[in-house]
Parts: structure tokens; C-alpha cells; sequence
């Protein structure tokens, strides 16, 4: 069991700290190569940050793990949410959700949208496939490339015609900021890390599966919850940091696009599993994890529209719902 551990411990570093520094790798990309906010986190950022859960998931379907690996996806997305929270935490200067552009309401309901399929889709245990892919991780694929299009024509779409009014009537300006690192740099960079984190992700998987035959708790609960917070911490970590330097629109656009690139890891999860159609082989419990995503993006999207300032202890009424909301989830799934 202490070698398992160990193994788990030192993988779990390797994911997080190349992640963090893909993280700033794709931001530098992002900054210069001059893509639209929107577009820069929700792609590029959301992207660079999830390439943990993605090889993570990737690594368990190899290895025979579904639920593991579907786990891993669910439970980054409720986590994902949680950043939120936690960057309210951070600036305590003002709620949060007053803050962000309206315009992540588009990024937040794709996420819901796909979550809600997938949900579906796991609880019908759908056999049909092609070549050894669920047709119904194929769906999944195919809604997140049109989500990817609708995002980008809405960031090319003239600055009137956009949701970026702030609830006190000022016009959210987007940040200019200038990169320290050059492109081509940032471009050996990402590679570099991402290799690690490839290398990281095929024994975090391995050695979380071997952990949750141990220990008796189950792969379902150890991917949503244990290994989905390893894979998140890069998102966590960048998002913190752009709060400090006031870009909170980015890091919420990271969040929200992580939250749609993890879904279309399913599909390549699926590519890797041989045993038959992903969706249809894990628990059903990870419909569970992914009603509670939607829950919990309903809130942010909520916050969004209705942006209350109220604030206890300095924390939004929006992100101290969410931190609930989470916790009562993480209560169950144990449970469970």
C-alpha cells in the first residue's frame, strides 16, 4: 500500500506543477498570438489546463478503468466550479459574480448541455457503436466543436451586440497585458510539460486505481473526487494568480471552457477503452456527479444574470451556495 502512495504522491506532483506551468505557457500563446478574452479562455487556457484530466482519462481507459476515468471528468467539472468560489475568497473586495462579463453565460450553458447528455446517456447504457466508440460519445464530440464555433463567431461579433454591461451600467474593458514570454518559447514549453504531464497521467491513473482496490472505497469516489483534484489544481492555481492581476474574466472563461473540453475528453477516453462503449460500462453514479455540475453551473449562471452584491464574511451569497452545494455532493458520493 505505501508504494502505491508513493507512486500516487509523486505522479500527482508531476501533473501539478507541469500543469501550472502549462498553464502559463498557453496564456503566453494566448496573449501572443492576440485572440479575443473569450475565446483565449475558453480554448486556448481551458485547453492548456486540462490536459491533466484529459491524458488522466486517456491513461485509465488504457488501463481498463472507466470509471476512474469518467470520474476524473465529472468531478474536475464540479471542482472547476468550485475555482469560482475560491477566487471570490481571493479578492473579497466585492462579489465576485459582479465582475464577470454576462458573456460567460454562453460558455457556462454548453457546459450544462453536454453535461446533461452525458448524463443521460449514462443512465441508457447505450451498446450501439462504431468501431469500439459509443455513438453516444461521438454526440459529445460533434455538440463540443459547435459549441468551440459558436464561441469564437460570438467573440468576432461587433462590441454593442456582445453581453459585457456590468451590473452598475460600466462597460467590462477588456485587459491588455504583455507577454514575458515569446511565443516560440511558450510553444517548447507547453510540449515539454505536456509530455510530463502524460507521463504523470498514466501512473496517477494506474496507482489511483490500485488505491481504490485497496482501500475498498471505490473508483467511482476516487476519480470524481481524489483525482479530479489533482487534475484540477493547474486550473485553480492560474485562476488565483489572474485574480491577483485583476484578470478575472480570462480565468473565468478557463474554468467554464474546461468544464466543455473535459466532456469531449470523454470521446477520446472512449478511443482508448476497448472494452465497449465508456458511457454504457462506469457506474451510474457518475450521472450523479454530473446532475450535481449542472447544478452547480445553474448557480453560476444564475449569479451571472441576477449579480447580488451581498457578501458574508467579505464571500458572495453566489459562491458560499456553490461551496454548499459542492460539499453536500462530495457527502454523497462517499456515501454512496
Amino acid at each position: 500500500m505505501l508504494w502505491i502512495v508513493i507512486i500516487f504522491i509523486i505522479s500527482a506532483g508531476v501533473v501539478f506543477i507541469s500543469g501550472v506551468k502549462l498553464s502559463r505557457y498557453g496564456e503566453a500563446i494566448a496573449v501572443n498570438t492576440k485572440l479575443g478574452g473569450l475565446w483565449v479562455g475558453s480554448v486556448i487556457l481551458a485547453g492548456a489546463t486540462s490536459l491533466p484530466e484529459m491524458v488522466t482519462s486517456i491513461s485509465s481507459g488504457v488501463l481498463n478503468l472507466p470509471d476512474i476515468a469518467l470520474g476524473n471528468v465529472f468531478g474536475s467539472n464540479i471542482f472547476n466550479v468550485i475555482i469560482i468560489a475560491v477566487m471570490d475568497i481571493v479578492e473579497r473586495k466585492s462579489a465576485i459574480f459582479t465582475k464577470i462579463s454576462p458573456g460567460h453565460i454562453l460558455a457556462a450553458t454548453y457546459g450544462m448541455l453536454l453535461a446533461a447528455i452525458a448524463a443521460i446517456f449514462i443512465l441508457l447504457k447505450l451498446k450501439a457503436a462504431v468501431f469500439g466508440v459509443g455513438i453516444d460519445a461521438m454526440l459529445l464530440a460533434i455538440i463540443y466543436f459547435i459549441g468551440l464555433r459558436t464561441i469564437s463567431r460570438y467573440e468576432q461579433k461587433p462590441r454593442e451586440e456582445k453581453l459585457v454591461y456590468l451590473a452598475d451600467g460600466i462597460v467590462a474593458e477588456a485587459r491588455e497585458t504583455k507577454a514575458d514570454i515569446t511565443l516560440v518559447k511558450a510553444i517548447r514549453g507547453l510540449a515539454l510539460n505536456a509530455l510530463l504531464i502524460i507521463g504523470g497521467g498514466i501512473f496517477l491513473s494506474y496507482s489511483a486505481g490500485e488505491i481504490a482496490d485497496i482501500t475498498g472505497v471505490g473508483a467511482t469516489f476516487i476519480g470524481s473526487i481524489l483525482v479530479s483534484l489533482v487534475t484540477s489544481l493547474p486550473e485553480l492555481v492560474s485562476c488565483i494568480a489572474a485574480v491577483k492581476i485583476g484578470a478575472i474574466d480570462m480565468a473565468v472563461g478557463n474554468v467554464l471552457g474546461s468544464n466543455i473540453f473535459n466532456i469531449f475528453t470523454i470521446f477520446i477516453s472512449d478511443l482508448a477503452y476497448r472494452g465497449g462503449p465508456i458511457l454504457s460500462i462506469g457506474s451510474s453514479l457518475h450521472a450523479v456527479t454530473a446532475l450535481f455540475g449542472l447544478v452547480l453551473s445553474g448557480v453560476v449562471i444564475l449569479g451571472l444574470s441576477y449579480r447580488s452584491k451581498k457578501q458574508y464574511a467579505g464571500v458572495g451569497i453566489d459562491s458560499i451556495i456553490i461551496i454548499a452545494i459542492y460539499l453536500i455532493a462530495v457527502y454523497i458520493l462517499f456515501q454512496r
